[in-house]
């Protein structure tokens, strides 16, 4: 077996003289592996162990795509965290909660909510059997704020509202858990400002007036000049 088709021991060292330790460390251990060769007249057999875990692996993700279902609730481990979401462990296979699932909260980092080998609680909300992959979420699984919140809204109401993220051309303030809204660049006061970061900043908290609320986006339009006036 060639040392690149080796996996159970991490990267090796080629250029240490000898036999590698971490590869002497595998006398007596049993490995899975595939055969990639096999030529009797050159009493030749050519095995990878790296092949057998690829096998493995699309094995797995063939049975879970199989036996999963959407709305399936099932309690996993974290087994990977990127900037675009988790990879959990759902024990028949891993599945990916994307970003926009692990929380209700807008413009939440995935590596500051979880980390690995975290247990958390997941529903599947797609199987793609063709492609062998299972989607997740974790939010689902929680009330939907906006669903909650949005009977509460009306159009010329004011709220307390605070500013969770700023941008060039307004800033988005949290006026209910998991419910944001843009507050326009031209709504942010009264005075009018060149740049929102002038008048406010994350973590900022404003009286705001609600001036549209659309239901479709899920997203209502706030002022915080106009609240200024009352």
């Amino acid at each position: 077996m060639p040392l690149s088709q080796l996996v159970s021991i991490g990267a090796i060292d080629t250029r240490v003289a000898g036999v590698p330790e971490p590869v002497k460390a595998l006398v007596g251990k049993r490995l899975q592996v595939r055969v990639l060769e096999a030529d009797p007249k050159r009493d030749r057999l050519i095995l990878s162990e790296k092949a057998a875990m690829q096998q493995v692996r699309r094995d797995r993700k063939a049975r879970g795509t199989a036996q999963l279902s959407k709305g399936d609730v099932l309690t996993g481990t974290v087994v990977g965290v990127t900037p675009y979401g988790l990879f959990v462990d759902v024990g028949v296979d891993d599945g990916l909660v994307h970003r926009s699932e692990i929380t209700w909260e807008k413009g939440a980092e995935p590596t500051a909510l979880h980390r690995l080998g975290d247990a958390v609680k997941v529903m599947v909300v797609g199987v793609d059997r063709d492609r062998q992959r299972i989607s997740l979420s974790i939010k689902r699984l929680g009330a939907d704020p906006w669903k909650e919140f949005v009977d509460q809204l009306e159009t010329g109401q004011t709220v307390d509202a605070t500013v969770t993220r700023v941008m060039p051309y307004g800033a988005f303030a949290r006026i209910a858990h998991g419910v944001e809204g843009l507050i326009h660049v031209s709504e942010l006061a009264v005075a009018g400002v060149g740049h929102p970061n002038a008048p406010v900043r994350a973590g900022d908290v404003l009286p705001v007036r609600i001036v549209a609320i659309d239901r479709e986006r899920r997203r209502p339009s706030l002022s915080a000049r106009l609240a200024e006036r009352t």
